[in-house]
């Protein structure tokens, strides 16, 4: 883990000064901060959507599974939109782009589909009937609740 930090900040290091040399540091700079603020309206923007369409899922009591690995490389995409360097913000947008997040759902759903067990509770066709009661002091008779 520790391997690929280095090799990503060794990438963007020369990639920012690749790019330096050719524009400017003026340029480059606000480049940088450009994308930082566009990414960062997109991501709120997304973010929103994936999570006003989770709670119509969690209404309608179906599972919000694509939306949960939608929020979550939109979660991923803003970390490495607001960290500086042009490698890190190109795969933060290419992260926010549905058909990508979609793709990713799909791997994850086949991947993981086999190892998840899915358990409904009171199993079906199984109903618990209680009845209440009230009990107010130690002493007295409890009372049935209405």
């Amino acid at each position: 883990m520790l391997a690929l930090f280095a090799a990503v900040a060794l990438g963007e290091l020369a990639t920012f000064l690749a790019v330096e040399s050719r524009i400017g540091l003026p340029t480059t700079l606000l480049i940088a901060l450009a994308t930082a603020v566009i990414g960062s309206m997109l991501v709120r923007r997304a973010g929103g959507r994936v999570w006003t369409e989770l709670r119509e899922k969690l209404t309608a009591g179906q599972a919000p599974t694509r939306q949960i690995t939608h929020g979550a490389a939109i979660l991923v995409a803003g970390a490495l939109l607001i960290s500086p360097g042009f490698l890190t913000d190109t795969i933060g947008f290419v992260l926010l782009i549905p058909a990508v997040r979609d793709f990713i759902h799909e791997r994850a759903k086949t991947r993981f589909q086999s190892r998840v067990e899915v358990r409904t509770y009171p199993p079906a066709g199984d109903v618990i009937d209680v009845e209440g009661w009230e009990v107010t002091e130690p002493e007295e008779e409890p009372r049935r609740l209405r």
